[in-house]
């Protein structure tokens, strides 16, 4: 096992995400990119390399080049991975705020983490090591040292020599000896596998500030230290009873050292300005090829480095050469605020990075942000018909007429440009600024509809069916009122929680979704609200998540989906009953599930610091009588003509011997609008009056398979 430990605090802004198992993807939620992140801490255990990151939890590579990677984050309550470690069976992560966890659970083939904190009085876990199969050690913020010797089954503070209440920030084996650094006492030493401590300083170490990191090189007997006085190095580490360590020269000037490392050849610096070498005594950049000098960790393995930065994500490169080469595959660690899924195979996603945009159901993505200045605040995602809309944080609303390509600002009649939801109805655009008002965009202006509502009033969601609009709210329940009514009317009768997170409507039923009591379901007209069945499955039960706090709530193919943290629930019954959306492994314990989206054939999930999951929707029952017999060939057949229209348009066969038994025409959200079974108006379809211009779905049904065709209706 690598005996490096590159942990380091956690001072600047933190960042994101996960996986693109291709074999797993179409039985289990799977990530869909776009990839990149950032990278807190990194070890090796023989032929696997381990990350950890500042929210998005753990990934690993079993790839001997590092070419890709896979995200191991199911049972962890947090994502932020502060330290790793490895006894040789087992891999353990230390989180900043939920203790250690055990990569051991297996539910069938699928393997989870076990949370290991009996013992543990502090759970802001800085340092981990592995002496053995069974002895562990762990490091605390400001909560001292802990032991273990039965794989943390069980935990005991080990605190003396003035270790207690110290923030222990790496652990490190040096020879037969145990070296701990502590953030400002210096480092202590333990002969006896951390059952006691010594002081272990001289005048460079001793109370200084920011001890950070260790490293030790076998090879020359070398124990390297970082602190405030910069990177100190010990010789004869595992025999020295009085330590001298001295200052290391030509440390590039005016850089924040965050990590340190060996190959036992060489020492490489992690920094804010690069990654770094020490060869022939002179300290040098570290190659070519990095898009950015804001380096985390260094990791040598093998004949090659690792350098992990900060939103950009994974390089390696030859240590022999050091050009480096990204290797973001599957590495899905983006800070993600928005996502909005629409028709076949567009995907759009709201990154720290900015807006991308997918065109092939999320396989690759291009930046869009021409236009859209502030699009490293992007909240909120919304089609309408054609036109794709964005909210920011600072620059209000702008929408895009091409998917992305270019945006220009919509925010005449706003005084707060701070907006946090957009929604549509079949003809409008809707917001909800961060200051609780509500807004409508009529002609040519952003009006507010906030008439009726409680002054202090939080909405939170909008659903629309036929003319009417329901309004949630966190703590005042739900309101109703026309599209084109001038004050809104509450209607709460049966809702015994009032923290409404998100509403839909689906056929001749309403749903609410509440923080703390799951789904409520009424007719069309609100008179009397009824609680639906719990919602929650044993895979989210078995990682202790809580499925009565709803975060979002969607419609599509018959199905009500409900999403709360780590799981996806859908029900074809009003809320009867509920099946799980999907295989829910690989899809985050920790992560909310804040916006659910969909395209022809899968359901798309916003994670927050995992970037988009999605599923293929043939998994649920009846879906797999239509999506999942989607005949590709008769796709190819199918003739919409004129195409667009103003409504009145014809359906035929092009060489396919086939007989359409039925048409149903969707909207962009998946609602159904129009269901046709009558053979002679296959010819002769008029849905002017209808169907306002926009895009929609038609999905042919033959008795050779299903076939789906984009309608533009002008």
């Amino acid at each position: 096992m690598n005996t490096n430990n590159y942990n380091f605090p956690r001072t600047a802004t933190l960042l994101v995400l996960g996986f693109l198992c291709s074999q797993a993807l179409w039985a289990h939620f799977g990530s869909r990119g776009p990839f990149g992140g950032s990278v807190s801490v990194a070890i090796s255990n023989d032929s696997t390399v381990y990350l950890g990151t500042f929210n998005g939890g753990v990934y690993e590579s079993t790839n001997s080049r590092l070419v890709a990677w896979r995200a191991i984050p199911v049972g962890l309550r947090s994502g932020k991975i502060t330290a790793l470690t490895h006894n040789g069976t087992n891999l353990f992560a230390g989180t900043a705020d939920g203790g250690v966890y055990i990569f051991n659970g297996l539910v069938g083939t699928d393997r989870h983490w076990n949370q290991i904190n009996n013992g543990l009085a502090n759970l802001k876990v800085k340092s981990l090591l592995a002496l053995d199969a069974n002895t562990l050690l762990l490091g605390t913020e400001g909560g001292g040292l802990y032991k273990t010797t039965d794989k943390g089954a069980n935990w005991t503070l080990v605190n003396n020599a003035g270790l207690s209440n110290q923030t222990v920030t790496a652990l490190l084996k040096v020879g037969t000896k145990v070296v701990a650094a502590t953030l400002d006492a210096g480092l202590f030493v333990s002969s006896d596998n951390g059952s006691t401590w010594t002081a272990f300083n001289d005048a460079n170490t001793l109370n200084v500030a920011g001890t950070i990191a260790l490293a030790y090189n076998a090879t020359s007997d070398e124990l390297a230290v970082i602190n405030a006085k910069g990177l100190l190095v010990l010789g004869s580490a595992s025999t020295v009873a009085t330590p001298a360590f001295a200052l290391v020269a030509g440390v590039p000037a005016n850089t924040t050292l965050r990590s340190v490392s060996t190959s036992g050849s060489n020492w490489y610096l992690a920094t804010d300005q690069g990654a770094y070498v020490l060869a022939a005594n002179t300290w040098t950049k570290a190659g070519t090829g990095l898009s950015t000098n804001d380096v985390t960790v260094v990791l040598p393995f093998r004949t090659s480095l690792l350098a992990g930065t900060r939103k950009e994500g994974i390089f390696t490169a030859p240590a022999s050469a050091l050009n480096w080469t990204v290797r973001n595959t599957n590495f899905n660690n983006l800070e993600t605020y928005a996502i909005e899924a629409s028709g076949v195979t567009v995907v759009v996603t709201a990154t720290e990075r900015g807006v991308f945009v997918s065109r092939d159901l999320a396989a690759s993505y291009v930046r869009a942000n021409k236009g859209l200045t502030d699009s490293l605040n992007v909240t909120y995602l919304r089609f309408l018909g054609s036109k794709l809309y964005a909210s920011t944080k600072n620059g209000g609303v702008f929408v895009s007429a091409d998917t992305g390509k270019t945006w220009i600002t919509l925010n005449i009649g706003l005084t707060n440009l701070n907006i946090k939801k957009l929604y549509a109805s079949s003809k409008d655009i809707f917001l909800i600024d961060a200051g609780n008002g509500l807004y409508q965009y009529q002609s040519n202006t952003w009006v507010a509809i906030q008439n009726g509502l409680p002054a202090n009033a939080v909405p939170t969601s909008l659903a629309f069916y036929g003319d009417k609009i329901l309004l949630g709210t966190l703590g005042q329940g739900v309101f109703s009122k026309t599209e084109t009514g001038t004050s809104w009317t509450a209607a709460n009768n049966g809702l015994s929680n009032l923290n409404v997170t998100s509403v839909a409507t689906q056929g001749s039923k309403l749903f609410v979704g509440t923080d703390g009591s799951g789904v409520f379901v009424a007719d069309l007209d609100a008179a009397t609200w009824t609680q639906a069945a719990p919602v929650s499955i044993s895979h989210t039960v078995l990682m202790g998540r809580d499925g009565s706090k709803i975060q979002d709530l969607g419609v599509y193919y018959g199905y009500v989906f409900a999403s709360y943290q780590g799981g996806l629930l859908a029900t074809s019954d009003y809320g009867k009953t509920w099946i799980a959306g999907g295989n829910q492994f690989n899809l985050p314990s920790y992560t909310n599930v804040h916006k659910v989206s969909f395209v022809t054939t899968r359901v798309f999930v916003s994670t927050e610091f995992n970037c988009p999951y999605s599923n293929a929707l043939s998994e649920l029952p009846a879906v797999a009588t239509g999506v999942n017999d989607l005949n590709e060939a008769l796709n190819a057949s199918i003739r919409i003509f004129p195409n667009p229209s103003k409504g009145q348009f014809a359906v035929e066969l092009q060489g396919f011997k086939a007989k359409i038994e039925g048409l149903r025409i969707y909207d962009q959200q998946g609602k159904l609008l129009q269901d046709i079974t009558k053979v002679n108006e296959f010819q002769n379809i008029n849905t002017a009056g209808n169907l306002p211009a926009g895009v929609y779905f038609v999905h042919v049904r033959t008795n050779e398979g299903l076939g789906v065709k984009k309608l533009i209706i002008q």
